[in-house]
């Protein structure tokens, strides 16, 4: 573990570990009271990319590289840093429990930490939505894009099964003369009809 890295940098790369997607730094100070900031970055990628920063829309998502993810692995079995004290000595603790567990029962790291892909969905709408009245609809075309290399398939099902919940609206476009071929293509066939709208909150 280089000795150069702090306590808050080695949080921060443990926070997109958990997260396991692009996440802003919205959705990391809600999730995990820190953000990705510059001087982070700075001093994680020293020596190698652990962290990649892109733009999504008006604002940045932060993603673990894979040389980020192996830096994880390693230090989930590091122990604890010389001089950490508590509290992040109990963070070290509880990371050291779950390398061992992943060790002893050969859970692969990418098969332990994976994405919430209902939580991703919620978080991108709210990315979308955050200068708009809440609850307005979104266009599945402008939320596919942020949801990375999710399979269309997981999504689809994951929609599908959000709508069970109260504050979850999928919608066909009324207008069909309004809808893109990009519009067309993101839809979700839900019962046999196109949806092609999403809202979440309350009615």
């Amino acid at each position: 573990m280089p000795t150069e890295l702090t306590v808050r940098d080695h949080a921060s790369l443990f926070a997109l570990m958990v997260v396991a997607r692009p996440v802003t730094n919205r959705e990391l100070r809600e999730l995990a009271g820190l953000e990705i900031t510059a001087a982070v970055r700075r001093r994680v990628n020293q020596d190698a990319e652990r962290i990649v920063t892109r733009k999504a829309g008006a604002v940045n998502t932060h993603q673990l590289t894979s040389a980020g993810r192996t830096w994880c692995e390693s230090a989930l079995v590091a122990g604890r840093p010389d001089g950490a004290k508590f509290p992040a000595g109990v963070l070290y603790a509880v990371l050291d429990n779950v390398g061992q567990y992943l060790a002893r029962s050969g859970t692969k790291f990418g098969e332990f930490f994976q994405p919430d892909v209902e939580g991703w969905i919620r978080a991108v709408y709210t990315e979308l939505t955050v200068r708009r009245k809440p609850g307005s609809w979104v266009r599945l075309s402008a939320l596919r894009p942020w949801l990375g290399d999710l399979p269309r398939g997981a999504v689809d099902a994951e929609l599908d099964r959000m709508i069970a919940q109260n504050d979850v609206q999928l919608m066909g476009e009324l207008n069909r003369r309004t809808l893109s071929d990009e519009d067309r293509r993101a839809a979700v066939d839900i019962g046999g009809e196109p949806r092609h709208l999403l809202r979440i909150g309350p009615a």
